[in-house]
């Protein structure tokens, strides 16, 4: 090829970080620095004034160069921000950034054109990395749904499959006892008195079992709700609990929010309950307070009840984990882990603040209703 006459750039030009081609019109390349020559491991004396700047390109890269490249440049007079693939010395290829201008001569000669050359292969790498990563998050949560639907499944089943030797047992023992089968004060009458009662705990952890595991939610399922008329409906399910414990509510008027209505009763209910549960020897007074923030509403529950150490509120929300035995209030410990769940399940956070013998006051927080809704 015939060397086109082309004056060197400055000596920092072989330096630089990124790599420079300079071309004729009739694209031989005449000069390149040092940078792009080690990344392509090249000579030199093999590439100026010898090769075209297409013949660094494959097929793909050569047809956009001729039809888009070199059209814009000539019009526009520079391109920027051009994804290419460089071709070096064997099979070495590199992911490089393109951005070029052209630059006139003096007299009105025919211009040159710069190139300027960044490699990407990190932040190609990068990205390649990100998308294993992301497809692994996405498969892993894909096997983790799937794992929660096969236990909820499974709990479902499972507890449906023991009410019925249970209600069996429940059946037989009424029948012992309006035919008066056993003798009063005997030693058969205590022992028949533990299998009602662990027959009767068995029943409700089934039940708690069954209501834990259809906690599900879609957001197509939220509705505004209104949590006065949640609490009510809450009461209502509770009403012998607080008739026969003589315990007294102040709800103020509460918002509406955006969730599912069976779930936020359940939440309600179980909170109330509760409060009912772990009172002292005086009637339990339970108060019901909100404020708004940072676009959530704060719900807080507080009572006069027993109490517990703040240092053990990490435990209270655990599943089946439970601060008192059932010599002082029968439990599952599933009712305080489904309020946790229900809760995360509309957006929002639980917790207790506590002190052992002065009550204690659960809080959680809810979306509040965006105006435009």
């Amino acid at each position: 090829m015939k060397k086109v006459q082309y004056t060197e750039p400055p000596d920092h030009y072989d330096s630089s970080p990124c790599g420079y081609i300079t071309i004729s019109s009739d694209w031989l390349i005449v000069s390149v620095n040092d940078t792009l020559l080690k990344w392509l491991h090249l000579k030199r004396e093999n590439v100026l004034n010898k090769i075209l700047f297409p013949d660094l390109l494959d097929m793909g890269g050569k047809m956009y160069f001729e039809t888009h490249m070199m059209p814009l440049l000539q019009m526009d007079g520079k391109v920027s921000e051009i994804n290419m693939e460089l071709k070096g010395e064997g099979q070495l290829r590199i992911p490089a950034l393109i951005y070029a201008n052209r630059i006139l001569v003096k007299d009105g000669g025919t211009p040159f054109y710069r190139i300027s050359v960044i490699d990407i292969s990190q932040r190609k790498q990068y990205e390649k990395e990100l998308l294993i990563a992301r497809k692994e998050a996405e498969e892993t949560s894909k096997k983790l749904k799937q794992i929660n639907q096969e236990l909820e499944r499974f709990a479902f089943m499972a507890s449906h499959d023991l009410q019925a030797p249970l209600n069996t047992i429940l059946n037989m023992v009424q029948l012992i006892e309006r035919r008066k089968l056993l003798e009063t004060g005997s030693q058969a009458e205590e022992m028949f008195s533990y299998i009602v009662q662990n027959t009767t705990r068995m029943r409700t952890m089934i039940n708690d079992l069954l209501e834990y595991s259809k906690l599900e939610t879609k957001t197509t399922d939220f509705k505004l709700v209104s949590l006065n008329e949640v609490c009510s409906q809450a009461l209502e399910f509770l009403s012998d609990e607080i008739k026969l414990n003589k315990a007294v509510f102040d709800i103020p008027k509460l918002p509406e929010v955006l969730g599912i209505r069976s779930h936020l009763v359940r939440l309600f209910q179980n909170l109330f309950s509760n409060s009912i549960k772990y009172r002292l020897e005086i009637a339990p007074k339970i108060n019901v307070t909100w404020k708004e923030a940072g676009g959530f509403y704060t719900i807080n529950i507080a009572d006069n009840g027993i109490g517990f150490e703040q240092k053990l509120e990490h435990k209270i929300f655990e599943f089946m984990e439970r601060l008192h035995s059932d010599e002082y209030a029968e439990g599952t410990g599933i009712g305080l882990s489904s309020c946790k769940k229900i809760v995360e399940m509309h957006g929002g956070h639980i917790g207790v603040n506590s002190v052992a013998g002065k009550g204690g006051t659960f809080y959680f927080t809810i979306p509040k209703v965006q105006e435009n809704l």
